[in-house]
């Protein structure tokens, strides 16, 4: 390791890149945050003396945004629209769209302005092949996309180097239990190496876990060392796996990790964890140096609070300062000079302005809030109580929450399967549930085919998060289902939308994989598979519909069954997550046939079958 005061030299230029859901104009007069949940673009210019903001239509769910170096030019990802829109800032319009694909979520420009790096988390299709991972490089005095490099899956968050050669992309979910970080070439377009994040040993005090969630990625201004902003996933714990129940503090925790970008390997030991170091903080949503890079700022969506923390490399969350936040605060922008931060809250549809001049005491200046519709202010508030930790009803000391393994405003689920056991009751090993797919479905609820899901959530808010609880002081679990608050909450849940699949378009599967899927419907609907029996209706399930939905399907559990949307992103699969991939649930899986009839199939109508559950469509009913 070299000592820290060797890479405390600023690189030249304008520094480091990194995306983020609020930036600062060159001149820093204005600052730009995208609103998710409106689709707009709000630019605030605190010097104005009406404090006004501006607001831009952007597209469906803008996420994060690029200034132009004149100043003239914003560019925005819309993760729904599939599209990276072009906004005008003296006309304050949008002048264009253009078409990307893959849920595009962050975007950085190249440092001459002419091209722009995009990240697909949903991947796509290149020569007739899916790519699970994307990065579109998007030729903007054209308008079009110029190439697509392939990465592994959910690419997300990225950081550019100062000098505009290296491109480093944070994958959101681990996979097979290490998180990545992909580094590009940005010369040749392709992929120079990928960078693992090992899974932290649990030594005992609960600390540790799969790296996931990584949220943010910020590049120090030496340009030698990188830190990734993500959550520890204790999956190894728990009353069956390992002896010691989980609980509310040993669940997951937000952490921090440290890559030495000229080796392109993690440092081990510089790991930090900043749930244990200091005050507990949950659900990690942006990260950023402050000025010469002795000291970085981190923001939590679920906690609504920040930390000022001084960089090191011996594993220590060296805290200077927390501070709370508007609720759901999404990103940092900080002036050049690093006296004043500016942050984006998801849900109270503010930016605020602090003073970072004592990095001990931040101070908050002055800040803007839109105003909220009525509709979108009942949602909210449903949101808060899914997400907040400083809600002592959902658990003890700010740890967590329903949005701590239910990401990204709950669309995305975790991707991990838990030891959910408590001491002395049945084994419960557990894959986290789509709630997207729920949504869709429900009621029933989960695995079990709960009708009253308050209830069975009211009591693992109680035995795994240690909140007081929604059902009342110190009320029977059972009075959770008249409980405003839990009715409240699964509104929400039920309000959850899948986003864009990237084997569907319009109503069908994509062209490349057409003739498969219509040949799997038939292997689907055949009688002598069954698949169909089950699997039926709007979301292909008879679940909620009066039918018995509930089934022993080979795993030794009789339980609900699922809807068969969203399969191309809830790997693992079964209530367990025993399936790695739609391949396993029909093969090793099922060899006994009781997860219909699918052991007489070749390995080419398995793969048609597979193909088909990745985009089921309306036609093949």
């Amino acid at each position: 390791m070299i000592p820290f005061i060797a890479i405390l030299a600023c690189a030249a230029g304008t520094g480091p890149a990194r995306t983020s859901a609020i930036a600062l104009t060159p001149d820093e007069r204005a600052v730009c945050a995208v609103d998710e949940d409106a689709g707009l673009v709000r630019i605030w210019t605190p010097a104005e003396r009406d404090g006004s903001i501006r607001e831009i239509a952007a597209g469906e769910e803008p996420r994060t945004l690029a200034v132009s170096p004149a100043g003239d030019r914003l560019y925005v990802t819309c993760q729904r629209s599939q599209t990276l829109a072009v906004i005008d800032m003296a006309g304050a319009a949008r002048i264009a769209e253009i078409p990307i694909g893959g849920q595009p979520y962050g975007v950085i420009l190249s440092p001459d302005a002419r091209s722009a790096f995009v990240s697909q988390y949903a991947g796509g299709y290149v020569e007739g092949v899916y790519r699970p991972g994307l990065v579109a490089v998007v030729d903007l005095p054209r308008g079009e996309v110029a190439a697509r490099i392939p990465t592994r899956s959910r690419p997300w968050a990225m950081a550019l180097a100062a000098d505009g050669r290296s491109l480093y992309v944070a994958h959101y979910l681990s996979i097979d239990g290490t998180g990545f970080v992909t580094e590009i070439d940005a010369d040749r377009l392709a992929v120079a190496r990928e960078i693992a994040l090992a899974e932290d040993p649990d030594r005992g005090d609960g600390r540790g876990g799969v790296f996931n969630a990584l949220a943010a990625i910020a590049i120090h201004p030496g340009g030698r060392r990188a830190v990734v902003a993500g959550m520890h996933a204790n999956v190894r714990r728990g009353t069956v796996l390992s002896g010691r129940p989980l609980s509310h503090k040993t669940t997951v925790q937000a952490a921090l990790r440290v890559i030495d970008l000229e080796t392109g390997r993690e440092i081990p030991e510089a790991r930090m964890v900043s749930s244990f170091d200091g005050q507990a903080v949950a659900v990690p949503s942006a990260v950023a140096f402050l000025g010469s890079g002795e000291l970085f700022i981190e923001t939590y969506f679920a906690s609504s609070d920040f930390k000022i923390i001084r960089y090191n490399e011996r594993g220590v969350a060296a805290e200077r300062a927390l501070r709370s936040l508007a609720p759901g605060p999404t990103g940092i922008a900080v002036t050049r000079d690093g006296r004043t931060a500016f942050f984006s809250s998801r849900w109270q549809k503010s930016i605020a302005r602090v003073s970072l001049a004592d990095p001990r005491d931040p101070k908050r200046l002055d800040g803007v809030r839109a105003t909220i519709a009525p509709p979108d202010a009942a949602r909210i508030r449903d949101a808060l109580l899914f997400h907040e930790t400083r809600d002592a009803r959902m658990t003890a000391n700010r740890w967590m929450s329903c949005g701590a393994c239910h990401l990204d405003g709950g669309i995305i689920s975790d991707g991990l399967v838990w030891d959910l056991t408590v001491p002395g009751e049945t084994p419960k090993v557990s894959n986290t549930m789509d709630l997207v797919t729920m949504a869709g479905s429900s009621p029933p609820f989960f695995h079990r085919g709960t009708e009253g899901v308050a209830t069975a959530l009211e009591r693992f808010v109680r035995v795994f998060h240690r909140g007081a609880g929604f059902a009342g002081d110190g009320g029977p679990e059972t009075a959770a289902e008249s409980s405003e608050p839990w009715q409240r909450i699964v509104a929400y849940m039920r309000s959850l939308r899948p986003r864009p699949n990237p084997h569907v378009e319009g109503a069908m599967p994509r062209p490349e994989i057409r003739e498969s899927a219509a040949r799997g419907s038939r292997i689907f609907f055949d009688p002598a598979v069954g698949c169909a029996v089950c699997h039926t209706g709007p979301a292909w399930t008879v679940s909620g519909t009066g039918k018995p939905s509930v089934f022993d399907v080979g795993t030794g559990r009789a339980l609900d069954t699922p809807p068969l949307l969203e399969l191309w992103d809830t790997a693992p699969y079964l209530h367990d997550g025993r399936a790695r991939t739609l391949r396993d649930v029909l093969t090793v899986c099922n060899r006994d046939d009781r997860h219909g009839r699918t052991g007489h199939l070749s390995p080419a109508e398995i793969d048609d079958l597979a193909t088909f559950l990745l985009a089921p469509y309306e036609e093949a009913r």
